[in-house]
């Protein structure tokens, strides 16, 4: 080479899903963040059946912090249930914690069976809201 640095080529999807993450508002934002923590799940659950040990601790880890990030932007007063939305997001973080540890398959299956019904809620809500024109608050 002639003393000039490579080009390197950007993946037009990951500059597609990067500015979709950049300019999303709240509500989508959520949805997002649900999204990936039902991925991470799935990932790591076929990162241990594979003994892909690397591959599990980066997901359940990434699950862990976006889980996490849910429950400190939760505004749990503002809602009926939001205290228990609260301490379900401390147990799923605390149980993939676990199921990291152990690498077991069974233990991120509960996670992905409790987080489930919550992304769903939330995508139900995002919706409704969308639907409405209500640009009240969600989460």
């Amino acid at each position: 080479m002639s003393g000039r640095f490579p080009v390197i080529a950007r993946n037009p999807a990951l500059v597609y899903q990067g500015q979709a993450v950049h300019t999303a508002d709240g509500p989508h934002l959520l949805i997002m963040i649900c999204e990936r923590i039902a991925a991470d799940l799935a990932r790591a659950e076929t990162a241990i059946e594979q003994v892909d040990y690397a591959t599990c601790d980066e997901n359940l880890q990434h699950a862990q912090r976006s889980v996490r990030l849910l429950r400190v932007a939760l505004e749990p007063d503002g809602f009926p249930g939001g205290r228990e939305l609260e301490s379900v997001y401390a147990f799923i973080e605390q149980h993939l914690v676990r199921a990291n540890l152990e690498k077991s398959v069974v233990l991120v299956r509960e996670c992905a069976d409790l987080f489930h019904p919550i992304h769903e809620a939330w995508r139900r809500a995002v919706t409704v809201t969308e639907q409405s024109g209500d640009a009240t608050h969600v989460g």
